[in-house]
């Protein structure tokens, strides 16, 4: 059969599943007075718009919900300020609540940081930030939950976590199996610190949270994952003493934060030098640790590795973890995806080199096992390769890594900032490394801009993608779009492609 072949059900079969399916998605549907708009198209020349107010929209991120659909969450600069709006899409890709969603902080910010987005097991998105005025008194770091009908659920819409006075920037925010959240952030002494809070919005950690021990130096807070069912959580940070930043982790106890993985947290490799600016994100293992897969320097030359630590804080591959190439270029923006069920990691990363006077990217994958073997020989599999690309028009950037059956996807932005035409292309590679699509597919067609790339899988087995994009390739005016794409490289349809139920 033709990997872009209809699958055909029996006539009983599939009235059922339609049947099944619609009254799923309606018993969760919030009500809709204005009805639902938008959906998943087929056609690439026509993404879905989520967010086109005028004005600059940006650092889109996208998260799943149990129901199949998603939430979509993005800061709107159309009025001055960078507010942080979101919006709930069902599994077709309707809007479910207004066109460009809701307001959840209207903000008076002149810039952007990153900020948290998760979603708990009652299907409420919460979002950590800072608010609301810029170099206020009262600046904050703030969390916000929004359940699924659109309504902030604490009162005043968040609730505080950091202390008045204490300076912070950059949050990130995780439901954990217990029913509460953590929060985490650095604050301008360069202090890691954290909080957790109940589904009422209490906190439970102190009254001001606590502290992260460990080496002294800036603790830049780069992530936060629930560590299983129970409540724990992990927090991972780059240490920097002097010029270097080390990568580092710890465990929190879910009763009262009490570090669990030593006073010092876990060093993720033994080796290497995270670059200024670089937060890697952590995967949860789904038993209580975490896959960390990311790029490091020693000396001029970058490494991109991969670590898992186990729920004791044992690192299963070793002092430095494994290093997903042998070869001698530079190994830039690894993003990985792990499978739960082998304790495979798929990654992907760009090759990049300089001879004078050109620059060269190549992108390239590699499979590593839960013995730390690379199972696609010692460079990977080469996916683009090496091209010149001195005036930006093949520079390669934005790598998003997402599941599929029996391998993953590598998606990818060409085209860096100088240059108006981004494509944006995704490869399916299966266990052995084998390309499963005649060619990569593409999720746009207009000559534009592509910028903050981010993607999530549905629950019902397809992927989707947010990013920015500029109409007019002026920065002022990006307007975030998303896509979705089949198993099958096509796009659209999400009921009846082949790949729907493997």
């Amino acid at each position: 059969m033709s990997t872009h072949a209809y699958r055909r059900l029996p006539v009983s079969l599939l009235l059922a599943g339609l049947c099944g399916f619609a009254s799923a998605q309606a018993a969760d549907h919030a009500p809709q007075p204005q009805g639902v708009s938008g959906g998943w198209t087929g056609d690439i020349a026509a993404n879905l718009p989520l967010a086109d107010r005028g004005g600059e929209e940006t650092q889109a991120k996208i998260l799943p919900r149990a129901d199949g659909g998603f939430y979509v969450s993005w800061f709107d600069n159309t009025d001055g300020g960078y507010d942080l709006r979101l919006q709930r899409l069902d599994a077709e890709g309707h809007e479910l609540w207004p066109h460009n969603g809701i307001v959840v902080a209207d903000r008076t910010y002149n810039s952007t940081t990153d900020y948290g987005f998760s979603v708990d097991a009652a299907g409420n998105a919460l979002l950590s930030f800072q608010c609301c005025t810029q170099q206020a008194a009262d600046e904050r770091i703030v969390v916000a939950k929004v359940d699924p009908a659109g309504n902030l659920l604490w009162s005043g819409g968040r609730v505080p976590v950091s202390t008045v006075g204490e300076g912070e920037q950059i949050s990130y925010v995780t439901a954990t199996g217990d029913g509460n959240a953590v929060v985490v952030w650095m604050n301008d002494s360069g202090l890691g610190r954290a909080q957790k809070l109940d589904p009422n919005g209490a906190p439970l950690w102190g009254a001001t949270g606590i502290t992260l021990p460990g080496p002294s130096g800036l603790k830049f807070v780069a992530d936060v994952i629930a560590a299983g069912g129970n409540g724990d959580a992990i927090v991972s940070w780059s240490n920097q003493a002097g010029s270097t930043r080390i990568l580092r982790a710890q465990k929190l106890a879910a009763l009262d934060g009490a570090v669990l993985w030593g006073t010092d947290g876990v060093r993720i490799a033994d080796t290497g030098n995270l670059s200024a600016g670089y937060f890697p994100k952590m995967r949860s293992d789904g038993a209580g640790g975490a896959v960390f897969a990311y790029s490091d320097f020693i000396g001029l030359v970058s490494y991109a590795r991969v670590q898992h630590v186990a729920a004791d804080g044992t690192r299963l591959l070793g002092a430095s973890g494994t290093l997903l190439t042998t070869g001698t270029r530079s190994h830039l923006q690894t993003q990985a995806h792990y499978d739960a069920a082998s304790g495979d990691v798929y990654a992907f990363w760009v090759d990049t080199t300089v001879i004078t006077p050109n620059s060269y990217d190549g992108l390239y994958a590699q499979r590593v096992d839960t013995s730390g073997v690379r199972r696609w020989g010692e460079e990977g599999r080469e996916l683009v390769p090496m091209t010149v690309s001195t005036d930006g028009t093949e520079a390669l950037s934005q790598l998003v890594a997402l599941p599929a059956p029996g391998g993953f996807l590598a998606t990818w932005v060409t085209g860096n900032t100088s240059v108006s035409n981004n494509p944006i292309r995704t490869v399916r590679l299966d266990v052995d490394g084998q390309l499963q699509w005649a060619r990569a597919a593409r999720l746009k067609s207009r000559l534009t801009h592509t910028s903050r790339l981010t993607g999530a899988t549905s629950t019902l087995g397809y992927a989707a993608f947010t990013w920015s994009d500029a109409p007019t390739n002026t920065s002022s005016e990006l307007n975030v779009l998303g896509q979705n794409l089949q198993y099958n490289g096509m796009p659209g349809d999400t009921l009846f492609r082949d790949g729907f139920d493997e």
